[in-house]
């Protein structure tokens, strides 16, 4: 089996481009501190998004120090780019590509804003309110298999920050959203997948530093988890719970 078929499945190394050699250590929470602090810090005015709990999260460990609001801008406007780099290496992977390989896997919806497509379709997830609204998402990338007994959802950050080897409590916040799609649920297995992606070739703080062809832009991470599994699921839900508590 091939590199970008691999890297979907679990089986291939991503080499960080950006760090190499950084031996990075795991995202290392208290989960009973972390639920006090995010009571203490709920919102006053929850936004039924999954991007916004997931900024919420993010606010509960990171500083403004650390954020990367310039990355954030050029992470949308790389959508495009790391959409094609997709098809070319390890991590694609589209329609066609998965029936050249007689995949089982189908590509169900992308929530990527690329180039000669309608605006990505946001889905209401009925279980996850916010006051009376339901919560709104729109994944990156959901596949399914023919069979519809398995799911797979990809989320795809733009980041120049050195990443933990198990990723951001952020990241799976959101993709926990996702994986409590209807559409989702009704499978027998799921998958979460978070992919972090940079542009080593983007020196922040020229005039002109949004370089739009993504000449050096590379897979730094690719991170798999069972959003079923019942210490993930109870940590994020009780954090919705949080979230959403003041509504």
């Amino acid at each position: 089996m091939d590199g970008r078929y691999a890297a979907m499945t679990g089986s291939a190394w991503i080499q960080d481009q950006l760090n190499r050699g950084d031996n990075q250590p795991s995202f290392k929470i208290d989960p009973s501190e972390f639920l006090r602090r995010a009571w203490v810090a709920r919102p006053t005015d929850p936004e039924p998004t999954a991007s916004a709990f997931s900024q919420w999260v993010y606010s509960l460990y990171g500083s403004h120090e650390d954020s990367d609001p310039v990355a954030m801008s050029l992470g949308k406007r790389a959508e495009q780019a790391i959409w094609e780099r997709r098809r070319a290496i390890g991590g694609n992977i589209d329609d066609a590509y998965l029936t050249h390989i007689g995949s089982d896997w189908l590509l169900t919806h992308t929530g990527l804003h690329l180039r000669n497509c309608p605006e990505p379709h946001y889905f209401e997830i009925p279980n996850l309110t916010v006051g009376t609204m339901p919560l709104r998402a729109s994944p990156d990338l959901i596949y399914v298999n023919r069979e519809g007994s398995q799911a797979m959802i990809v989320e795809i950050k733009f980041s120049r920050q050195r990443i933990p080897r198990n990723l951001w409590p952020n990241i799976w916040a959101q993709l926990w959203c996702y994986a409590q799609l209807p559409q989702v649920t009704a499978t027998g297995q799921v998958t979460v997948l978070g992919e972090i992606w940079y542009d080593k070739t983007i020196t922040i703080g020229r005039k002109k530093h949004q370089r739009e062809t993504f000449s050096g832009l590379s897979l730094r991470a690719s991170v798999r988890r069972n959003p079923r599994a019942p210490a993930f699921d109870r940590f994020f839900r009780r954090l919705f719970e949080i979230y959403a508590a003041s509504s």
